[in-house]
């Protein structure tokens, strides 16, 4: 009997875990959203109460920080151990970036959570299994879903705010290039026609504000501004992002006019966004095929036939 009170108290304990871990997921993926939106209430209750607002910012920011705490202790346990090769490292620094993360503490945070999740997951659904009094086959089942769940889980999460986040920058980057040839053509130089793009872009597109910022700061410390050209292409892994980073490398090295290079290449985004457009207006009447036939020609063929059909019945069905 206490060997059985045993076993329910680590199986309960297990599945408290669990939800934790999930709770913490949750809690990082709307932090994470809530950063990337604009948030107008918020900003007008920060400007009423700025005394409240600051105040609950380092409250949430210290919740925050004690919840992510475990996390981040057991990735940087990780990230120096054999575990985990150097090489996986960089790919998930590279995958943090496109996402429009901090790679200092998202990457440690990322294998903590994924290494408790590949442990309490299954063991979550396991007691979930026996709590439910599942046959051995449905328990199996549970365990293995669990541990799916865990391992793809976060890979998924990752790939979702990365799209998301390509995606901002690949729509907001033909603006920016057009404020860069008003910029340019106004005699600015190039670190300052970055600097006005992106204190220009923060209320409409925060994305390429960000990245705006990034390569601004990159073009002031590295010795070579080249080399902070192509970091941005590498960081972006955007096709719009690598032109314009080689766009501005030709200029720089041979002194080409930069308001007549940004105007070309603008020009080339504002067709190609064109096209995207045509592209998937042409596709449009494909993709309404299957739904026209699931939802609307059923309630079509039910409006037209449905009187007949019942008149038929009627007669067929009356007295002789």
């Amino acid at each position: 009997m206490p060997a059985l009170l045993d076993t329910e108290t680590l199986l309960l304990a297990a599945c408290a875990a669990a939800a934790a871990i999930g709770l913490a997921v949750l809690a990082a993926a709307l932090l994470a959203h809530g950063a990337e939106d604009k948030d107008l209430s918020r900003r007008l209750r920060s400007v009423l109460q700025p005394g409240s607002a600051g105040d609950a910012k380092q409250v949430a920011r210290g919740v925050t920080a004690g919840l992510a705490r475990p996390f981040l202790w057991l990735g940087e346990l990780l990230r120096g151990s054999a575990i985990v090769s150097p090489k996986e490292i960089q790919e998930f620094q590279r995958a943090m970036v496109a996402a429009g993360l901090d790679a200092g503490w998202t990457v440690p945070f990322f294998l903590g959570a994924k290494a408790i999740a590949l442990i309490t997951l299954p063991l979550g659904g396991l007691g979930y299994a026996w709590i439910s009094d599942m046959s051995q086959a449905q328990g199996t089942l549970t365990v293995i879903l669990a541990l799916l769940l865990a391992v793809f889980g976060p890979n998924r999460l990752l790939d979702t705010l990365r799209r998301s986040f390509q995606e901002r920058l690949r729509r907001g980057l033909p603006d920016a290039l057009d404020l860069l040839v008003v910029a340019a053509e106004a005699g600015l130089a190039l670190e300052t026609a970055v600097d006005r793009v992106a204190r220009e872009m923060e209320g409409s597109n925060r994305a390429i504000a960000g990245e705006m910022n990034t390569l601004l700061q990159e073009l002031r410390m590295l010795p070579d501004r080249r080399m902070a050209l192509e970091r941005m292409a590498e960081r972006t892994d955007i096709e719009g992002f690598k032109r314009l980073g080689s766009t501005l490398s030709q200029t720089l090295r041979y002194g080409t006019p930069l308001a007549q290079a940004l105007r070309v290449l603008a020009a080339d985004m504002r067709q190609e966004r064109m096209l995207r457009l045509e592209e998937k207006a042409i596709k449009l009447p494909a993709k309404l095929i299957l739904p026209l036939i699931l939802f609307i020609l059923p309630a079509l063929f039910i409006a037209l036939l449905g009187p007949s059909i019942l008149e038929i019945g009627k007669s067929f069905g009356g007295p002789k």
